[in-house]
């Protein structure tokens, strides 16, 4: 169990970093600071400073962790609403729609690690240094991965 003033200054630092990535992926403001309250709390009565890894490794790993747990015990399903905005035609939203769909399927066909740099990066706006602190990896793989990554979503979503 970590003391009350260092668990603050993580808390201070990276607390936004933990709840984009939530929120990124669960989409749910409520279930995000729910979430991001469970990871917080793990981190106050498990992390030791003293052993294992950097708290930014650790704070990834459980969030990484708590994000799946959330989807394993909750069957998350949209719905759909009646109201459609007025901004461009049905037609536009519908491809717009169709090709958030294609990305979709064509993220959960690279392997983790790729897709969590590309989340990271376009979705909550990290910058590759960043990511590279966050997940403890130098940032010359970071950067080759997200190059990577990106080939592979364009071949897939090419080949779809």
């Amino acid at each position: 169990m970590i003391d009350s003033e260092y668990f603050d200054s993580i808390y201070r630092e990276y607390h936004d970093k933990v709840y984009g990535y939530i929120i990124g992926h669960v989409g749910v403001s409520e279930d995000a600071e729910d979430l991001c309250s469970e990871v917080f709390r793990k981190a106050m009565e498990h992390y030791d400073p003293e052993r294992g890894p950097g708290i930014s490794s650790y704070l990834y790993t459980t969030t990484r962790n708590t994000v799946i747990d959330f989807y394993r015990t909750h069957r998350v399903s949209s719905e759909l609403t009646e109201d459609i905005p007025a901004e461009g035609s049905l037609e536009d939203q519908m491809i717009n729609a169709d090709t958030l769909d294609r990305l979709a399927d064509a993220l959960k066909q690279i392997p983790e690690r790729d897709r969590d740099i590309i989340v990271l990066h376009y979705y909550e706006g990290n910058k590759l240094t960043e990511i590279s602190e966050m997940m403890s990896l130098p940032y010359s793989v970071i950067k080759r991965a997200h190059k990577s990554a990106l080939k592979k979503l364009q071949d897939i979503m090419g080949a779809a």
